[in-house]
C-alpha cells in the first residue's frame, strides 16, 4: 500500500509533522471500523455452531433413552393386581349376633340400621305431574318374604309412593298437614325415656310408634327419626324383658301386651334391624302360647271359657304383622289359621260378639273389628266378610258424626275405636262405596283438631278418662286413632292385603242374638 501524499496545510495554520499525526490517526480509525464488524459476526456465528452442536447431542441423547425404555417394557410384565377379598358371609355373623346379645340389654340395639326410608316434610303441593295414577308404587321399605300376603304390604310408606297413593286414593293436602300437625304434637310430648302416657304406657308408646311408621318414619328419618329410634328402643326393652303380659293394667293388659308386639312386628318389618327380632319373637310367642283354645283371646290369656273378641282384634293384628315381617316363631302359622276359623264360626248376620258367653246385639264396632281383620287376614273376599260390609255400607256409614254416642253399649259409644276399624275396612273395599266414606271422614277429622295439633274423643267419659288413664293418654289415644285414619291411603294397600285362594266351604251363620252388651277397649 503506498503511503498517501501529505500536502501541506494551504492555510498555513498545520505544520507537516502536525499534519502527518491527524492522517496516522484517522489511518486506525478506518481500520477499526473495518474490522469490528467482521470480527462480531464471525464471532457470532462460532456460538451459533457450538450452540446447535450442543442441541443435537442432547437430543441424541433424549433419543437413546426413549429407545432404552420401550425395550424395557416389552421385555418387563407387571404381575396382575391380587383378587379382592371375598365378602364375609352374612349369615354366620347374624348367628354369632344371636348368641351373644343379651336380651337385657336394650342399648346393643341399632334402630339407624334401617333401610334408607328419608321420608320428606308434610307439603300442601300436590305430587308430580308425572306420576300415573296406575304407576308401581316404589318402595325403599324392607320387603316381606311372608308367604301369607303380598310382599308390599309396606310398600307405599316411601314418599313417592305416598304421593301416588294420596293422589290415587283420594287423600288432601289439607288432610295430610293436619296428619303432621299431629306427628309434630306427638313428637313434642313423648317422655324423656322414649316412651309415650302415663297410665298405659306400654299402650300409648306402641299406639305413637304405629303412627310414626305408618307415615312411613323409622330411626333415619329427617325429622323424627330420633323420636322413633327412642320409642323403638323403649318398646324392645319392654319385649326383651320376660316379665309378659306387659302393661300395668292387671288383666286388660291383654290389649298392652298384644300393642307392643304389633309395634315391634311393624318396626323389625320396616327396617330389618336384627336385633328387633328377639324381642318381636318373645311377645309374640307368648301370644300364641297363650290363645283361647277356640282361637280367640281373653282377659289375662285365659285360655279357657269365655272369650273377648276386642281383645283379639290387637292380638290378631300383631299376628299380621308379625307373618309379614318374617316372625320364626314355628306356632304362628297355625295360630293365624286357628284366629281365621275363629272369626268364620262365630260370626252372624250382623256381626260378631263382644264377649261369647253373652248375649246381645251385634255392636258396630264389633262388626268393623271383624271386617278388617278378617280382610288382614286373607279373607277380603270371603262372603262373611262381603255381606257384613256391605251391611257397614248400609248401616254403620250414618254414625259418622263427631258426637256423643251414648254409654258403653250403644252403637259406635266407644266412637274413635269404631271409627278406626270402620275407616281402614272401608278402604279396603274400595269403590265408590269408599269414595263416599273418604270425603266424610277426612271432613270430620279436619273439622274436630285442636289448634295445637292434638284430638280428643266426643266419647268422653268412655273412651277416654277411664281405667287409669290421665289426660296426656287421653289425647295419645284419641290423637293416635285419627291420625292413623289419615294415613289409610299408603299404609296398607288393597293390592299389599289380598285374599287367600283357599277354597273353604261357606258354613251357616247362627242367628243374630238381641239385646244390649258392654265394650271395654281397655
Amino acid at each position: 500500500m503506498q503511503e498517501e501524499e501529505i500536502h501541506e496545510d494551504p492555510f498555513g495554520i498545520l505544520s507537516p509533522e502536525e499534519l502527518q499525526e491527524i492522517h496516522a490517526q484517522y489511518r486506525k480509525e478506518k481500520l477499526k471500523e473495518n474490522l469490528i464488524g467482521p470480527v462480531i459476526s464471525t464471532f457470532c456465528h462460532v456460538l451459533l455452531i457450538l450452540a446447535a452442536s450442543l442441541f443435537k447431542g442432547e437430543a441424541k441423547e433424549s433419543n437413546a433413552n426413549v429407545e432404552v425404555t420401550q425395550k424395557m417394557e416389552e421385555i418387563v410384565e407387571e404381575p396382575p393386581p391380587p383378587p379382592p377379598p371375598p365378602p364375609p358371609p352374612p349369615e354366620p355373623l347374624l348367628e354369632t349376633e344371636a348368641e351373644t346379645i343379651n336380651p337385657d340389654v336394650t342399648e346393643q340395639i341399632d334402630i339407624s340400621e334401617d333401610l334408607s326410608t328419608d321420608v320428606e316434610e308434610i307439603s300442601d303441593e300436590p305430587p308430580a305431574a308425572e306420576i300415573m295414577d296406575d304407576m308401581e308404587l316404589v318402595s325403599d321399605v324392607k320387603p316381606s318374604t311372608s308367604p301369607l300376603q303380598s310382599a308390599k304390604m309396606f310398600s307405599a310408606r316411601s314418599p313417592n309412593a305416598k304421593a301416588t297413593a294420596i293422589r290415587k286414593y283420594g287423600g288432601s293436602a289439607q288432610a295430610q298437614k293436619a296428619l303432621g300437625n299431629a306427628l309434630d304434637w306427638l313428637a313434642k310430648n313423648q317422655n324423656p325415656d322414649g316412651s309415650w302416657g302415663h297410665g298405659h304406657k306400654e299402650a300409648m308408646t306402641s299406639l305413637a310408634i304405629l303412627t310414626f311408621m305408618a307415615h312411613g318414619e323409622t330411626g333415619k328419618s329427617k325429622r323424627y327419626g330420633s323420636i322413633v329410634s327412642k320409642g323403638i328402643l323403649q318398646l324392645a326393652k319392654w319385649g326383651n324383658s320376660g316379665k309378659f303380659p306387659l302393661g300395668k293394667s292387671k288383666s286388660r293388659n291383654v290389649y298392652e301386651h298384644s300393642l307392643v308386639a304389633y309395634a315391634l312386628s311393624e318396626a323389625y318389618a320396616m327396617t330389618g334391624t336384627y336385633s328387633l327380632l328377639a324381642p318381636m319373637n318373645k311377645t309374640i310367642k307368648f301370644i300364641c302360647d297363650n290363645q283361647h283354645q277356640n282361637g280367640a283371646f281373653m282377659y289375662s290369656y285365659a285360655t279357657k271359657g269365655d272369650s273377648n273378641f276386642s281383645n283379639a282384634c290387637w292380638n290378631w293384628q300383631a299376628m299380621k304383622a308379625a307373618k309379614v315381617a318374617g316372625c320364626t316363631v314355628e306356632s304362628l302359622p297355625r295360630a293365624i289359621e286357628k284366629s281365621i276359623a275363629h272369626m268364620k264360626k262365630f260370626s252372624t248376620a250382623t256381626g260378631f260378639y263382644y264377649r261369647l258367653e253373652a248375649g246381645g246385639k251385634r255392636d258396630p264396632s264389633m262388626r268393623a273389628v271383624g271386617v278388617l281383620c278378617l280382610q288382614l287376614l286373607g279373607e277380603g273376599n270371603d262372603p262373611i266378610t262381603k255381606r257384613l260390609g256391605d251391611l257397614m255400607v248400609k248401616e254403620d256409614v250414618k254414625l259418622l258424626k263427631w258426637e256423643y254416642h251414648g254409654k258403653h253399649g250403644a252403637p259406635a259409644g266407644f266412637y274413635l275405636y269404631w271409627m278406626y276399624y270402620a275407616t281402614q275396612a272401608m278402604f279396603q273395599r274400595g269403590g265408590r262405596d269408599w269414595t263416599s266414606w273418604n270425603k266424610a271422614f277426612q271432613k270430620i277429622l279436619l273439622e274436630n283438631q285442636h289448634p295445637d295439633g292434638y284430638w280428643l274423643s266426643p266419647a268422653k267419659g268412655i273412651e277416654t278418662e277411664r281405667e287409669a288413664m290421665k289426660e296426656i293418654d287421653n289425647k295419645i289415644y284419641s290423637t293416635t286413632l285419627c291420625a292413623l285414619q289419615l294415613t289409610v291411603y299408603y299404609r296398607y294397600l288393597p293390592s299389599s292385603v289380598g285374599s287367600k285362594s283357599s277354597k273353604a266351604k261357606k258354613e251357616k251363620a247362627p242367628k243374630a242374638n238381641t239385646g244390649e252388651e258392654s265394650i271395654d277397649i281397655f
